[in-house]
């Protein structure tokens, strides 16, 4: 019930992800009436954990703590008693991939030549960088070049789009570092650390009010009003216009929400008997397929994990990640032969389950993380920009230098939360 000012609550946040989370704990901190009001029906948004039925440790959604040395999640994670994987930080950098082509470890010649090749695009997107045009970045790759496919596939699985729809100066904005792990899965850390918090689950919002003093959010069967309303659904909720606004948001900001499309990143995971791989199997791999070393057809990456149970984790982005949600079993055929090619025929009798993400169809989500087009990467923070001081807004595709991060979004929540915190006690 409203309280005797009129209002259910002082602020409202739209969204129970790793961003709504971190600003709801704010706003509790500093005693601010709220209430998370989410679409799903658990906490965590794209942390998603596995069914029990293939392992609650497996994570279908963001998993990797990136900028271990920096990600406030990893303290997070500690001071829940929670183990974080700090060793092999540098996994997927190109010095410690495994490459191999067709099931046979690339040459050493080749191996310099994938260097080479990665030391030249890093060189490209530094001058492309400071250019007044902001390009595609694909433009900073030489499609001639037999490393071509390689760098692509490895940039469409960071990006979660091919790269020709990405920004060079957006991309050469994210930060880089360490990528730490928890094998518990990070999904149960966040649902674990949520676990408090005033949330109202399976009620999507799909209106919300905000031309006088008071801000009415309708859900389909409630009536809620506050001062302040923070919203952290995803960039594919707020271009699919599920949440209708009235007055209807400035064109500036509708522009950036157009100009920050969702990427998909889906990932199989595939389960296999104790003992398939040993310690020295762990690492990330890149194998391809083609005639030689020099006519690659074919990539596919993963990572083989020991822990909890003998795993191995398949990234597929852009259109990859599209097919892989239609026809799931043809890319599960698709991956036991590269198996097979790789670990011989008998890998296949070691295999006992399958697991894949669907993002892009997730109706709570409509895809895994931001991405800008080209030109575009100022629009970030003309997302952020609050509203007149009573709509503010917060996820990983407002945080320039950590877009399509959990980090970024931990990070956009507080400062978003710090910000309607001020204007309350202004």
């Amino acid at each position: 019930m409203p309280t005797h000012n009129n209002f259910n609550h002082e602020v409202i946040i739209v969204g129970a992800g790793i961003a709504g989370i971190a600003a709801s704990k704010k706003l509790k901190k500093n005693n601010i009436s709220h209430i998370i009001l989410e679409a799903n029906d658990r906490l965590g948004g794209r942390a998603k954990k596995a069914n029990e039925k293939f392992g609650s440790w497996f994570d279908l959604g963001c998993s990797y703590l990136h900028e271990g040395k920096i990600n406030p999640l990893v303290q997070l994670s500690e001071s829940f008693g929670t183990a974080v994987k700090k060793e092999n930080g540098d996994i997927f950098t190109i010095e410690k991939t495994n490459f191999l082509l067709n099931g046979f470890p690339f040459s050493e010649p080749a191996r310099i030549s994938i260097l080479n090749s990665d030391k030249d695009f890093k060189t490209k997107l530094s001058m492309a960088e400071k250019h007044p045009i902001d390009n595609h970045l694909s433009s900073c790759l030489d499609m001639k070049d037999p490393n071509y496919p390689i760098l692509s596939n490895l940039l469409s699985g960071l990006n979660a789009v091919e790269p020709a729809l990405v920004s060079i100066k957006d991309f050469a904005s994210a930060k880089e570092g360490q990528d730490f792990i928890i094998e518990t899965g990070l999904a149960n850390l966040v649902e674990n650390w949520g676990f408090d918090l005033n949330v109202k689950f399976n009620c999507p919002v799909n209106q919300v009010s905000w031309s006088g003093n008071k801000i009415s959010v309708q859900t389909k069967d409630s009536l809620f009003q506050s001062r302040k309303i923070l919203l952290t659904v995803s960039n594919g909720i707020l271009n699919e216009n599920s949440i209708k606004f009235f007055p209807e948001l400035p064109s500036y900001k509708i522009k950036a929400i157009r100009s920050l499309p969702m990427g998909i990143l889906n990932k199989v995971g595939i389960l296999f008997r104790d003992g398939t791989f040993k310690k020295k199997d762990e690492g990330w791999y890149v194998i391809c397929k083609g005639k030689d070393e020099n006519k690659i057809s074919s990539v596919m990456s993963f990572e083989i994990r020991t822990q909890p149970e003998n795993h191995i984790i398949v990234f597929f982005g852009g259109m990859e990640g599209k097919e892989l949600e239609s026809l799931p079993e043809k890319t599960f055929l698709k991956i036991r032969r590269a198996l097979s090619q790789t670990f011989g025929d008998d890998i296949q009798e070691r295999i006992t389950k399958f697991i894949n993400s669907s993002w892009a169809s997730d109706k709570c989500s409509l895809g895994s993380y931001s991405y800008a087009l080209p030109g575009k990467s100022i629009e970030r923070e003309q997302l952020r920009r609050p509203l007149m001081n009573k709509l503010f807004f917060a996820g990983e595709a407002t945080n320039k230098k950590h877009y399509g991060t959990c980090h970024g979004a931990y990070l956009s929540g507080e400062k978003a939360a710090e910000e309607i915190i001020s204007c309350l006690r202004s």
